[in-house]
C-alpha cells in the first residue's frame, strides 16, 4: 500500500492521551434517617468524566518547530491547501499528513497501489530509533517498500522478438533503467552477482562440488544479449510497428522513460552516509523475473533471508532544507516525478502479458 508513515511530529514515544478521574462533590444530607450509612455502602465519589465536551485527542510534542516551519513553507508554496488546513482542525501535523496524502494521489497513487507496496516517511533521521539526526533544520522524505512487486518478463520479451530481434534487450534496458533511477529493481544482473558471490564462498570448501548454484545464464533469454537501441532509436522503430499490442507496450515504455527523466535524483550527502554507515543494500521495490520460480527468483529468495539483519539503505531519500523554501519545493517536485515513474511502471506492467496475478487487492476492494 502506498501509505504515509509518520515521522517527526507524526509519531513520538512521548505522544500520549490522558484521561483523569474527577472528584464530584456529594450533596448535603438533608434527610434524618437513622444510621443509613451503616446499612449500605457509601456513594463512590470517583467517577469517569463525560467525554462529550472533552477533546478527542491530546498530543504532546517536545519540539515541533520543524513541523511548523515545513507546514508554513507548503502553505506558501500552494503544496498544502486551505482545505488541508481546515480538514486538519488547524493542526500543523495533521495538515502535513493530509497534504502528503493528497500530493501522492495527485501524482499517481491509485496506479502505484495496483502493483507496489510502499511507504512514504517524513522524518528527521534516516534510521528508526537512532539517536543520530540529520543536520538541524533538515527533514527527509523517505520512500521504501513493504514488499517487492513482481513482474514476469518472458512473455513480453517473446512477443517483442517477433517484431524486431533487438526489441527484447531494448525493452528490458529502458524498463529497468527508468525505474532503477528512483528505486531498486532486482533482476538477472543482481542474481548473477549473487551467484558469483556464492561461488567465491564455496571455492575453498573441500565439498564444493556438492553445492548447486542457481543457473542464471540458463534461464536468461538469448535476445537480451543483443545490443539495445537508444531512446531515439526506439522512437524511430515505434513509428513502423503495426501490431496494436506491441505498439501499446512501446508507447508505455516511451512514456515511462520520459517521466523518469524529468528530474534528477538528490545527491547522497556526507551526513546521509554517516547515518547509514552500517546499512545493508536497499530492499528491492520490484522483482523482475523471467518465469515463476526461475533462478532469478531463487537468488532473490536466498538474499531475502539476510536482508533485514541490518537496517537497509532507503530506496529514495529527499532532504528538505527548511531554511530554503525553494529547496523544499524542489524536493516535492522530485517526489512527484518519482511517484509518476512508479505509476507509469504500474500501467506498463498492466499491458505486459502474463502479469494478471501481480495486482494487489486492498482491504475493502472486490
Amino acid at each position: 500500500m502506498f501509505g504515509l508513515t509518520d515521522g517527526l511530529g507524526f509519531a513520538r514515544e512521548s505522544n500520549r492521551a490522558m484521561l483523569a478521574l474527577a472528584r464530584r462533590e456529594a450533596p448535603s444530607n438533608t434527610r434524618r434517617s437513622p444510621a443509613t450509612n451503616l446499612l449500605i455502602a457509601p456513594r463512590c465519589e470517583l467517577v469517569l468524566p463525560s467525554l462529550e465536551t472533552m477533546p478527542v485527542e491530546h498530543r504532546f510534542l517536545s519540539d515541533d518547530r520543524e513541523v511548523l516551519a515545513l507546514a508554513e513553507i507548503l502553505v506558501r508554496s500552494n503544496i498544502a491547501t486551505e482545505d488541508d488546513w481546515e480538514k486538519s482542525g488547524r493542526d500543523a501535523t495533521k495538515c502535513l499528513s493530509l497534504s502528503l496524502q493528497r500530493w501522492m494521489r495527485d501524482h499517481g497513487a491509485a496506479a502505484i497501489d495496483r502493483r507496489f507496496d510502499l511507504d512514504l516517511t517524513l522524518s528527521d533521521r534516516l534510521v528508526d530509533y537512532s539517536d543520530q539526526r540529520g543536520p538541524e533544520g533538515t527533514l527527509y522524505l523517505i520512500l521504501d517498500p513493504d514488499g517487492a512487486a513482481f513482474v514476469l518478463l518472458k512473455p513480453t520479451l517473446e512477443l517483442l522478438e517477433t517484431v524486431h530481434p533487438r526489441l527484447p534487450s531494448t525493452f528490458f534496458m529502458h524498463f529497468a533503467g527508468s525505474l532503477n533511477r528512483w528505486v531498486r529493481v532486482y533482476d538477472y544482473h543482481d542474481a548473477e552477482e549473487r551467484v558469483d558471490m556464492l561461488r567465491e564462498w564455496y571455492e575453498g570448501d573441500e565439498d564444493r562440488e556438492q553445492y548447486e548454484v542457481p543457473d542464471i545464464e540458463g534461464c536468461t533469454p538469448p535476445g537480451l544479449k543483443e545490443p539495445a537501441l537508444s531512446f531515439r532509436g526506439l522512437k524511430e522503430l515505434a513509428r513502423g510497428i503495426r501490431d496494436p499490442e506491441v505498439q501499446a507496450l512501446i508507447q508505455g515504455l516511451l512514456e515511462l522513460c520520459r517521466v523518469s527523466s524529468r528530474a534528477k535524483r538528490p545527491d547522497f550527502t556526507e551526513d546521509m552516509g554517516e547515518q547509514l554507515m552500517d546499512a545493508n543494500p536497499p530492499l528491492p521495490c520490484l522483482l523482475a523475473a523471467f518465469t515463476q520460480g526461475d533462478a532469478v527468483v531463487a537468488c532473490f529468495d536466498d538474499e531475502a533471508q539476510t536482508a533485514m539483519e541490518t537496517t537497509p539503505h532507503p530506496n529514495l531519500i529527499i532532504p528538505l532544507q527548511l531554511s530554503n523554501p525553494s529547496n523544499v519545493r524542489q524536493g516535492f517536485r522530485i517526489l512527484g516525478v518519482a511517484c509518476e515513474t512508479l505509476a507509469a511502471t504500474s500501467r506498463l506492467i498492466d499491458l505486459m502479458p502474463g502479469n494478471d496475478d501481480g495486482v494487489i487487492t486492498r482491504e475493502g476492494q472486490p
